[in-house]
């Protein structure tokens, strides 16, 4: 029987199996693999996220890696409606890759760009209040594409419970921000969604 770790990490190589057939079939497999994996979104308002800075490396010196999140309460949902995620997220690399800015306001608004790349690769869109063209869904033909992988390829992945306000504590009410690229500090009084705009990149809370 596996244990939690084990469970994990095939959820995580589940993913990526998932990003690979939907690179080759939606994308003509241009794009790079980032680094992907399973986070929590403490304020449960994200399905996942692109980070289009390259926060991921091995040391200094090195290029780094983008990181392409799952929300891990989201992780519940049926398979299409994460594979609907995926391919959002996937799309938000597309752009990264081809240099198009396709959201504004510190990512949060999904501009008409981004709804012409999604529509292009297998998703439906629509527009909601405050953030734009964000609301996607499998075309019908995207979703036949992903029944046929997970007939193959049953779903093997495992969940958060969603975060309870309870469950987060801090020993003061300042927080601080670091870009995890440049190493830019900032600090706040609650908890924010801040980027730096150097390196256009979230910035991460210290622990």
């Amino acid at each position: 029987m596996l244990n939690g770790t084990d469970k994990y990490i095939e959820t995580v190589a589940y993913l990526g199996k998932l990003y690979d057939h939907i690179n080759a079939e939606l994308f003509g497999g241009e794009l790079v693999k980032p680094v992907i994996t399973v986070q929590t979104d403490e304020r449960n308002k994200t399905n996942g996220w692109w980070s289009q800075g390259k926060v991921w490396r091995e040391n200094a010196d090195d290029d780094g890696e983008h990181e392409l999140n799952m929300t891990a309460q989201q992780l519940h949902r049926p398979i299409n409606e994460i594979a609907a995620t995926l391919i959002h997220e996937m799309c938000h690399q597309y752009a990264t890759v081809h240099e198009m800015k396709d959201t504004s306001r510190s990512g949060n608004y999904h501009n008409k760009l981004f709804k012409k790349i999604a529509e292009t690769h297998g998703l439906k869109v629509e527009c909601v209040a405050k953030i734009g063209w964000s609301h996607t869904t499998l075309t019908d033909e995207t979703a036949a594409m992903i029944t046929e992988f997970t007939t193959a390829n049953p779903p093997t992945v495992i969940y958060r419970i969603p975060v309870m306000k309870c469950q987060i504590t801090k020993n003061t009410s300042t927080r601080k921000y670091i870009c995890p690229i440049c190493g830019q500090s900032v600090r706040a009084t609650k908890r924010v969604n801040i980027m730096c705009m150097d390196c256009n990149a979230p910035m991460v809370e210290e622990e």
